[in-house]
This record gives structure tokens, C-alpha cells and sequence, in this order.
């Protein structure tokens, strides 16, 4: 091969080549050498003048060779630099549903099984790093005074942080929400319920039928609420209550979304959701989405919320069955109002809630999860029994 054949070919970054000219970007970046602004529009002007810039630094190093650079390359730098590095892989993987880093450790759950990859960061200070972007990101705090934080991700993933001193090492807990884009047929596909329940489902939501979701963390309620919130009539007004934005409805034109807010500074006032349920009931909303009932003010609330008609109306709550979602429903009203008997309440749940939907992770013999599935579908009859309990029927 002669001398200008061997200057033309292409040669291929290897592991440190791409260490040695990822090194020096970010060290530019860091002292101010390289500007990246926000005058760009979407990811791809990122991308294309990092291009450029890891272009001009093989040039730079190597004159007379020609390096093909890999769009993973590019890909990785850019999430290295302005994203959450190594995390960015796992958030886009339609797969996985849980990232938990544990100081530099991190488990994914993918298709349900638990992944232990080990240490993947090179110091703890590269955790605090990626605290510190979801930080800015969310516009809250996380320090030694307040040592931990819920928010979510850019993607809608939610995200809670726990730090030291009240921990024993950095905790990042991710819940990623790529499958809040399934409709119900694909439910169906992956065995989440059979035709008939499919059917069930669909005729619920025409009734104008008030649902729970109940089940155990991770068992599909916010992804099984999502899907069925879709096959709401677009004409109609729906108030969506939740922690983080959850939920999904993007073909909805009518859709109003309110966020609880924690006290995390002085100067902060806490909205909470009973506050942002006083406001949703003055808003004329056709059908009001809860995402979690969390604490007693909550749940009595939203009772009340939904005896005034709003029919067709969702929630969730954690709890082992349906008859056991009613009653941690029972017990979170009878806290916020004690000087009200247990059958009174069971009387306003009665009027207010139509249906009981309870789904059960599968588990294998290792506790990973097979597969998501509606258990049970439970029709709350409007009166009690002569004994004053709940009447049930289980479909």
C-alpha cells in the first residue's frame, strides 16, 4: 500500500481513543473553551456540532489520518456531558421499567428480571453529578438539610433520591414510564388480561364507571390507568391530579394537569392534592384523574369529589386485593375524619366508587416478575349489607 493510500484510509476510535478525545471535550467545555448554548432547537444541533468539535480534535491529534466516528460515540459524549451519562441508555430501552443505583452501583429491572451490573460509576463524585443535573432540572433541593428528593425525570420518569446523613449511602430509585404509550389491545397482547376482560374494560369506561386500581408497587396501575384514561371521548373535560406527571394523555385536547408541590424551602407553599381537588371541582371537569390516593385528606376528598358527579372518574391505591384497597380507603377516611363512623364511610364509598380493579405481579422462583395480570375486576353494589360491610361482585 502505498504512502497515499495509507494517508486516505479511514481508521476506526478505539476504547482509548474515544477516552483520550471524550477527556479533552469535557475539559474544554468544563474551562469554557467550547459554548454550548440554548440557542439550539432539539438534540440533533447538539449532536452535530459535537460532531464537529470531536472532528477538529482528532485533526488536531492525528493530521494525516482520517477517523470514522461512530454515532454512538457522539451519542454517549452528549450524555455524558449534558445528560445522565450511563442512565440515558437504560431510560431509552423500552424493556426496562426500574434503574436503582446504590453509591456506584446500579440494578436495572428488565422484562420483569433484576440485573445486577456492578459498579458502573468511577467515583461516588459522578453520582453527585447526576444528582445535581436532576436538581437543576427539577428546580428543587437536596442537600444535608434536605436529604432527599421526588421529581421526575425529562422523560416523565419519576425519580427519588436519598442521601446521606439519613442514609447510609446515595439511593436513586428511577420508575421509567416508556410503557404509558401502550394502548389497550397491546395490554392484551402481553397477557395483562384475556378478550373477555378486554371487553369488560372498554364497556366500563363507556358507563362512565368510577374505577380504583389497586395492586402492589410495580404491578402496572399507573401504565393500566393510562391506557384506559385513552378511550375517554376527546369532547370532554378531564382534570388529571398527580405527584409527578405520570400520565399521558396527548391526543386529549381538553386535558387540565395539576402537580402537588412539597414545602422544600422556607419560602415554598405546599400544594397538596386535597388543595388541588378543591381547585379541580370550581374547573367544570367532566371526568377528575387521581393518580395515587396517598394520605386521609386525600382520600376523603376525593369521595366527596366524586359523589358530586363525576362519573367515569379513576385513582390508584396500594393494596393486596380489591376488597383490601376499600378498606385502606376506609381506614385513610376515617383518619381525616374521625367523628364519623365506619359505616358512614363505607356508605360514601359505596356511592362514590363503581369499580374495583386489582392486577398481581407473577413472580418466579427468584422474586422476578413474570408478568403483570388483572386478578381481580369487583363491582361495588351502592347499598351495604344488613351487617353494614361492602357488597361485592367479583367478575
Amino acid at each position: 500500500m502505498s504512502l497515499q493510500e495509507r494517508l486516505n484510509e479511514s481508521r476506526i476510535l478505539n476504547a482509548n481513543d474515544e477516552n483520550k478525545i471524550a477527556g479533552l471535550i469535557k475539559e474544554k467545555i468544563k474551562n469554557g473553551k467550547y459554548i454550548f448554548n440554548s440557542d439550539f432547537d432539539s438534540k440533533s444541533e447538539f449532536k452535530d456540532k459535537l460532531f464537529i468539535l470531536i472532528n477538529n480534535e482528532l485533526e488536531n491529534l492525528c493530521p494525516s489520518v482520517r477517523f470514522l466516528i461512530d454515532d454512538e460515540f457522539v451519542e454517549k459524549i452528549l450524555s455524558d456531558i449534558f445528560g445522565l451519562g450511563i442512565l440515558e441508555k437504560y431510560l431509552n430501552d423500552r424493556e426496562v421499567t426500574d434503574i436503582f443505583i446504590q453509591d456506584t452501583e446500579m440494578i436495572v429491572i428488565k422484562n420483569g428480571l433484576k440485573n445486577y451490573l456492578g459498579k458502573v460509576f468511577d467515583s461516588i463524585d459522578d453520582v453527585y453529578l447526576i444528582i445535581d443535573r436532576i436538581k437543576t432540572n427539577s428546580n428543587k433541593i437536596i442537600d444535608q438539610r434536605v436529604p432527599f428528593l421526588n421529581t421526575d425525570l425529562y422523560d416523565g420518569s419519576r425519580c427519588s433520591i436519598v442521601i446521606p446523613p439519613i442514609s447510609d449511602k446515595v439511593y436513586i430509585s428511577i420508575r421509567i414510564f416508556n410503557c404509558l404509550d401502550f394502548n389497550l389491545k397491546d395490554l392484551l397482547k402481553i397477557g395483562m388480561f384475556d378478550e373477555k376482560t378486554y371487553l369488560t374494560l372498554i364497556e366500563l369506561i363507556n358507563d362512565k364507571k368510577n374505577i380504583i386500581i389497586s395492586g402492589a408497587m410495580g404491578s402496572g396501575k399507573t401504565t393500566l390507568l393510562n391506557t384506559l384514561a385513552k378511550l375517554i371521548p376527546k369532547n370532554e373535560f378531564i382534570n388529571i391530579i398527580q405527584d409527578t406527571p405520570e400520565i399521558r394523555l396527548k391526543e386529549h385536547p381538553y386535558v387540565r394537569l395539576l402537580t402537588t408541590r412539597p414545602k422544600s424551602r422556607e419560602i415554598d407553599n405546599e400544594i397538596s392534592q386535597d388543595k388541588l381537588l378543591f381547585e379541580t371541582l370550581r374547573m367544570k371537569a367532566d371526568r377528575i384523574i387521581i393518580g395515587e390516593v396517598r394520605d386521609s385528606m386525600a382520600a376523603y376528598q376525593m369521595l366527596q369529589a366524586l359523589n358530586t358527579g363525576h362519573n367515569g372518574s379513576f385513582s390508584t391505591i396500594h393494596a393486596d386485593s380489591s376488597l383490601d384497597a376499600l378498606l385502606r380507603l376506609e381506614t385513610l377516611a376515617l383518619e381525616y375524619k374521625p367523628n364519623l363512623n365506619s359505616k358512614v364511610i363505607k356508605k360514601i364509598i359505596s356511592r362514590s366508587i363503581d369499580t374495583v380493579i386489582f392486577l398481581e405481579n407473577e413472580m418466579d422462583a427468584n422474586s422476578n416478575i413474570v408478568k403483570r395480570k388483572i386478578k381481580e375486576i369487583t363491582l361495588l353494589d351502592k347499598d351495604l349489607d344488613e351487617r353494614g360491610d361492602f357488597k361485592l361482585k367479583y367478575l
